[in-house]
């Protein structure tokens, strides 16, 4: 039997709309809260720039995963882009706090919309007997845009300037709504949908326990973004940006192998053995004091935590219908967002008591326990089966 193909030309495409949309997102992330600050906003108000967005993003996703039950992917994903460049480009020309904060919330609104159609785009495209290997690549157009991004936007901005790195980011997102167009979707089949319920929306039930794990992997993840620069100042490691670089290259490297493992065995194996190397990533890190000691760290991390996300997304996909898919990566996506949002609130107060090596041990526990819930729901599926 002829092994069905994941790199179709719609997928690449699928691959680059993707990839050049989470380029022009994340390339504005470190550089708002300096931009506030000078048109004047206080601390509290900085702080609110993640806070409204990330609160659009999971209001709206329920509503998205619920349309997308047998409605068109490719049209909503199209619009939700041609919206990001909208949003995007009335940056500059806003001077009022709290009419920038808004337009925050809009920006997560829209945000949730595009991620949400992409993903579920995605799963359609993918030869189901090839989900995990699919998810794992496509995954790539994702964390390799969310790593080159930042430092993107950096270089921009203090080479030239907010406007110029406003313009990139428009740019980025009208190639991405072209490579769209390009994209083969087929019409979803009608199924016969159950009333909404907003709040049964937010989470679909089926997959409450991926989202659990879902928002515990994600505390690492958010431990790095919110702590990782200060502590390299700290310990004075000078390549903290090897650390963003080394964890994209190795979690690419090994997308074709983990997914292909993934495929044959199912998730608890990978995600236990993953979780455990995603723990001893923050050990190290915790222990560094030096940039090789910081390359292992950055190794281990994009192995673990590279690995265990696409799993988890696969896994969330896997567990529903069809039908539900859209639900299924909304609440995948919501719970991402969720944990980055937990981590970083509440490691922030902990920050204010305990070094930032403490944090980074505390917190590598979250990995112990994945790998622990895991191995007992592996254990339960296998008596099941033998039952």
């Amino acid at each position: 039997m002829q092994k069905q193909r994941i790199f179709t030309s719609a997928f690449l495409f699928l691959f680059s709309s993707n990839f050049l949309t989470f380029i022009g997102f994340e390339m504005l992330l470190p550089i708002l809260p300096a931009y506030l600050i000078s048109i004047h906003a206080s601390p509290f108000q900085v702080g609110l720039v993640t806070t409204v967005f990330t609160i659009g993003a999971i209001i709206i996703r329920p509503f998205v995963g619920y349309y997308l039950v047998d409605n068109n992917r490719k049209g909503l994903a199209i619009g939700a882009g041609i919206m990001l460049l909208m949003i995007t480009i009335m940056y500059p020309f806003l001077s009022t706090i709290w009419l920038f904060l808004l337009l925050r919330f809009f920006h997560g609104v829209t945000w949730g919309v595009s991620t949400t159609a992409n993903s579920t785009m995605a799963v359609d495209l993918i030869p189901k007997n090839r989900l995990g290997e699919g998810i794992g690549y496509f995954s790539i157009s994702t964390t390799v845009g969310a790593i080159i991004a930042p430092s993107l936007g950096i270089l921009i901005y203090h080479s030239f300037s907010f406007q110029l790195l406003i313009y990139s980011s428009v740019i980025l997102c009208l190639l991405a709504v072209i490579a769209l167009q390009f994209v083969s979707s087929a019409e979803p089949v009608k199924h016969e949908k159950q009333p909404f319920r907003f709040m049964e929306a937010i989470f679909e039930r089926e997959v409450w326990f991926q989202a659990l794990l879902t928002v515990m992997t994600t505390l690492g993840f958010g431990a790095i973004i919110t702590f990782l620069v200060l502590y390299g100042e700290q310990r004075g490691l000078d390549q903290i940006f090897l650390f963003f670089l080394i964890n994209a290259i190795v979690s690419t490297l090994l997308r074709p192998f983990t997914g292909k493992w993934f495929d044959k065995t199912g998730p608890w194996s990978i995600i236990i053995v993953s979780a455990v190397v995603g723990f001893l990533s923050l050990i190290v890190l915790s222990y560094a004091t030096n940039n090789g000691m910081l390359i292992i760290a950055a190794i281990l991390f994009g192995a673990g935590y590279g690995t265990v996300m696409p799993c988890l997304q696969t896994w969330t996909v896997q567990k529903v219908s069809e039908a539900k898919s859209g639900a299924a990566n909304a609440t995948f996506l919501s719970s991402f967002d969720i944990g980055v949002g937990i981590s970083a609130f509440t490691l922030g107060l902990l920050a204010e008591w305990i070094s930032l090596e403490m944090i980074f041990r505390v917190v590598s526990i979250s990995f112990l326990l994945v790998a622990l819930f895991v191995y007992k729901d592996a254990k339960r599926t296998r008596k099941n089966n033998h039952m």
